[in-house]
C-alpha cells in the first residue's frame, strides 16, 4: 500500500510541477541576489570602515580631551600667580584620560620662562625637569607668530616617537601659557589595539609625507610607507567627497583588502587614517545570505512535498477506516443499531474537525505570497528580509505542529499570530493597523480552537477593503470567559463566496467540545465574532 502511494501518478505530477515552479524562482532570485551580493560586500566593508573610523576618530578626541577641559578654565585666569594657585587643578584636567600619564606646560614672560614637565602616577602629581624634545618644541612655538591655538607635531625621542598636541593661551600682555601632552605613539598603538579587538578591520595613521604614525606592526612607526595611494587602481569615493575607497593588497594581511583613506585632523595635525577590511570578510557575511536562501527555498519544496504525501496516506487511511466501518455496521444486530449510529456520528465529527484543520494547515497560496514579499525585500532591505525569513520559518513551523485534541492555549495562538501578522504588515503596510490586544494574564492559559485567531485575521483581511485613506483595525480582548475579536467594516465587492469554510471550522470545533457560545455577525458597523474560552481539560 505505502509503495503505490508514493509511487502514484498524481503525487510525482505534484512533485514535478513544485519542482520546476521553485527552480523557477531560484533562478530568477539568483540572478538577481548575484549583482546585490556584490553590492552587499562594499555596503559591509564601508560599514566595517564608519565603526573603525568612528571608534579611532573617538578615541583620539578623548585623548587630547584634557586640553580642551584646561582652555575651559582658562579664561577665569589672567597672570602667572592665578594660574600657579590652581596647578592642581589644571593639572588634574590636563591628564584627565586614564592613558595619558604625561604632560608639560611653560609660561613665557619678558624676563624668563618656567618650564614644568609632569607624569601621573595614580592619583599624584609629580614635577620633574622638561625634557629636551619638550622644551625644543616649546620655545619653536613662542618663536612663532600666528593665530593658531591648537598645534602639535610627532618628534623621535627614545628610539620611538611622541606626539606632542599643545595649545597657547595669553595670559596677560605680557605673559603667555603654553601646555600639552607627550603621548609615546607606540604605547598609544598598543592601546588602540585593545580598545577594538573583536574589530574585523585593521586601521593605521600616516601624516602628509606618508609616515607611519601608528601602525599594528610597531617596527613600522615613523617608516614612510612604501605606496599611500595606488594610482593605478580605480578610487571610489564615498558621500563626503574626501573619504574614498581602493581594492588592493595589503602588505600587513598579505591579503585582498578594501582600503579607505579618510582625513584626521586632530589638534591641526593633517594625517589620513587608512582602514583595511579583508575581501573575504564582505565575502562570506555576502554569500551567507545566498546560502541561506538556497537552503530556504530547497526546505520549503521539501516540506510541501511531505505535506502532499501525509495527505494522500491519511485519506487512503479514512477511506479504509470508514469502508471497514460501513461494513461491521451492516453486519451488527438491531439491539446495536442505536449505539452504532451514534459511533458512526462521533467518528464522521472527528474525521470533519481533522480535515478542516488539515485544510488550514496546507496553504501553498500563502507561502507563494510571502516569498514575493519577500524577493521584493532582498534588494530593499536585506536586513528586514532576514527577520521576514525567521517569521515565515515559525509560522510554518507553529503550522506544522501535532496539537491532537485541536486546542492551542491563548498565548500559543498570540505568539502564531504575532508571527502572521508580521508578514501580513509587510505586504499591507500602513493599509493595515497595528493589532489592538488587551488579553486578561487570567486567560492566557486556557485554550482555543487550534490557529482560530490566524482565521478571522484572514477573513478580515480577504473581506474588507485595505488603504492607507481607510486602514484596517482588528482588536483582540477579553471580557468575561470569551475571546471577541473585532474589526471595522469595509466590504469589498470582489470576493467570490468562501462557504465560510473558517467560521464552520469553528462552529464544528465548538460543537465538538459542546460549547454552544460561539457568535459572529455585524454590530454596530464592526464585524464582531465571540469566541469562547475552553479549559485545557476539555
Amino acid at each position: 500500500m505505502r509503495a503505490q502511494i508514493y509511487n502514484s501518478r498524481y503525487f510525482i505530477v505534484i512533485g514535478l510541477l513544485i519542482f520546476l515552479c521553485f527552480t523557477g524562482i531560484w533562478v530568477f532570485i539568483s540572478g538577481k541576489l548575484t549583482h546585490r551580493t556584490q553590492q552587499i560586500e562594499v555596503e559591509l566593508a564601508t560599514k566595517n570602515y564608519e565603526l573603525k573610523s568612528t571608534i579611532i576618530r573617538n578615541e583620539f578626541s578623548n585623548l587630547i580631551k584634557g586640553i580642551d577641559n584646561l582652555e575651559a578654565m582658562l579664561p577665569q585666569i589672567h597672570s602667572r600667580e592665578d594660574f600657579l594657585k590652581q596647578q592642581h587643578i589644571a593639572e588634574a584636567l590636563l591628564l584627565n584620560h586614564p592613558k595619558i600619564d604625561k604632560g608639560w606646560y611653560a609660561i613665557a614672560s619678558k624676563h624668563d620662562t618656567i618650564y614644568k614637565a609632569i607624569r601621573k602616577e595614580g592619583n599624584n602629581y609629580l614635577h620633574s625637569n622638561i625634557l629636551k624634545h619638550q622644551k625644543d618644541w616649546i620655545q619653536q612655538q613662542l618663536k612663532q607668530e600666528h593665530t593658531l591655538t591648537k598645534s602639535g607635531t610627532v618628534v623621535m625621542a627614545a628610539d620611538t616617537l611622541h606626539w606632542l598636541p599643545s595649545s597657547e593661551y595669553k595670559l596677560s600682555k605680557s605673559e603667555t601659557l603654553i601646555f600639552g601632552l607627550d603621548i609615546n605613539l607606540r604605547e598609544l598603538q598598543q592601546y588602540l589595539w585593545q580598545v577594538d579587538e573583536r574589530g574585523r578591520a585593521s586601521a593605521f595613521l600616516i601624516d602628509e609625507k606618508g609616515h607611519y604614525i601608528t601602525n599594528p606592526l610597531d617596527s613600522l612607526i615613523g617608516v614612510k610607507m612604501d605606496v599611500p595611494v595606488n594610482q593605478q587602481v580605480e578610487r571610489t569615493y564615498l558621500s563626503d567627497s574626501v573619504s574614498f575607497y581602493q581594492l588592493v593588497t595589503s602588505s600587513y594581511l598579505q591579503l585582498p583588502v578594501y582600503r579607505y583613506y579618510t582625513p584626521l585632523n586632530i589638534a591641526n595635525m593633517k594625517w589620513t587614517m587608512v582602514i583595511e577590511t579583508p575581501e573575504f570578510v564582505a565575502s562570506e557575511s555576502a554569500a551567507g545570505i545566498k546560502n541561506f536562501m538556497a537552503v530556504l527555498f530547497i526546505s520549503a519544496a521539501f516540506i510541501i512535498l511531505i505535506l502532499i504525501a501525509w495527505s494522500q496516506a491519511k485519506w487512503q487511511r479514512e477511506f479504509m477506516l470508514r469502508q471497514r466501518v460501513e461494513i461491521n455496521r451492516q453486519e451488527l444486530s438491531l439491539e446495536k443499531q442505536a449505539l452504532s449510529l451514534i459511533a458512526e456520528r462521533q467518528q464522521k465529527d472527528n474525521a470533519l474537525l481533522q480535515l478542516n484543520s488539515l485544510k488550514q494547515k496546507v496553504n501553498p497560496h500563502f507561502l507563494f505570497n510571502s516569498l514575493s514579499s519577500l524577493n521584493a525585500l532582498i534588494e530593499k532591505s536585506p536586513e528586514l528580509a532576514k527577520s521576514f525569513v525567521v517569521k515565515l520559518s515559525r509560522v510554518y513551523r507553529y503550522v506544522l505542529d501535532s496539537y491532537p485534541n485541536g486546542l492551542a492555549t491563548v498565548s500559543e495562538e498570540l505568539r502564531f499570530l504575532n508571527e502572521y501578522f508580521f508578514l501580513l504588515k509587510i505586504r499591507f503596510g500602513d493599509a493595515l493597523e497595528p493589532l489592538d490586544i488587551n488579553i486578561s494574564s487570567a486567560h492566557m492559559e486556557q485554550s482555543i480552537p487550534f490557529m482560530s485567531l490566524q482565521t478571522l485575521i484572514e477573513n478580515a483581511v480577504k473581506h474588507n477593503m485595505l488603504s492607507k485613506a481607510k486602514p484596517l483595525l482588528i482588536k483582540i480582548e477579553s471580557i468575561d470567559n470569551h475571546i471577541i475579536v473585532t474589526n471595522n467594516l469595509q466590504l469589498r465587492n470582489d470576493v467570490r463566496d468562501s462557504g465560510k469554510q473558517g467560521l464552520n471550522y469553528l462552529q464544528s470545533t465548538y460543537a465538538y467540545f459542546g460549547s454552544e457560545s460561539f457568535k459572529y455577525g455585524e454590530e454596530d458597523n464592526v464585524y464582531k465574532v465571540t469566541l469562547p474560552l475552553l479549559s485545557t481539560l476539555d
